[in-house]
């Protein structure tokens, strides 16, 4: 027994989140806890490429893996503990954040992504719900600022390295413009979701939405973006053109994340 359980911090459908405390050091950790034959083999997949890409990953608003365990029945995750819990449910009690607030989750956001993409690792789904929130301090203008890591790396994909002549191409007589170019837009799809989350830190309400799923596509495939609700008053026009960067529809010509930390609203 090298940990003392303390209090739930969450379930899943084939496991919990547990708090525990290091019986040596004293140290908060937060535990999941992973039933193999509940979760059963897709899902553990899934889990198995999570541990794979924190064990290669360090930065500090990525969630840090301190340990694994592993026994034929379970698989334990001992993780960074973040007690203010998902950026979701403190967003839903502020109803939106303040242009400098957002600024700053959105930089630190934005400093992950770009770590992330230059080891060639695409989350594939980045949401509220996955960004935590490791502690939050109040500054000299009453305004939050909120220390976030982000999480659930079951989705992320690591891109292989190496040359896309080797990987795809046959004759060259054959191949489509967008393999001689070799552009890979495939983490693109992370800035987008980055513009999806900026948007409602700074009016509360997600930039497309519609009650049927095949509409919602649509109004995501055209792209506009509204700015109509009051609280866009009191943003800046620069905040809102870093979103439309963020939600250009072709991914080619989305800013990417490393330029988002070059930007002059970030910088």
């Amino acid at each position: 027994e090298i940990y003392s359980f303390g209090r739930k911090l969450g379930q899943g459908s084939f496991g919990v989140v547990i708090e525990v405390k290091h019986k040596g050091t004293g140290k908060k950790w937060a535990i999941k806890k992973v039933n193999r034959k509940k979760a059963g083999s897709s899902a553990m997949k899934l889990l198995e490429r999570e541990v794979n890409i924190l064990k290669r990953v360090n930065h500090e608003h990525i969630i840090h893996l301190e340990e694994v365990y592993e026994t034929p029945k379970r698989m334990y995750l001992v993780m960074e503990l973040c007690e203010d819990g998902e950026l979701k449910n403190i967003l839903h009690s502020k109803g939106h954040f303040t242009e400098n607030e957002t600024r700053h989750i959105i930089q630190s956001l934005a400093s992950a992504i770009a770590y992330l993409h230059k080891k060639d690792i695409v989350h594939r789904d980045l949401k509220l719900e996955n960004i935590l929130v490791k502690s939050s301090d109040i500054d000299e203008a009453n305004e939050m600022k909120l220390n976030i890591k982000v999480t659930d790396f079951g989705l992320a994909v690591q891109k292989a390295g190496g040359s896309v002549f080797q990987s795809i191409c046959g004759t060259p007589m054959y191949m489509a413009p967008e393999v001689i170019s070799a552009h890979d837009y495939s983490q693109q799809c992370d800035v987008w979701s980055i513009g999806v989350i900026m948007y409602m830190l700074l009016c509360g309400e997600p930039p497309f939405t519609a009650s049927l799923e095949e509409k919602l596509f649509e109004l995501i495939r055209k792209g506009d973006l509204c700015f109509k609700n009051a609280v866009w008053e009191t943003v800046s026009e620069a905040a809102k053109q870093v979103l439309r960067l963020l939600l250009r529809v072709d991914p080619a010509h989305r800013i990417t994340a490393n330029e988002l930390l070059d930007n002059q609203w970030i910088t």
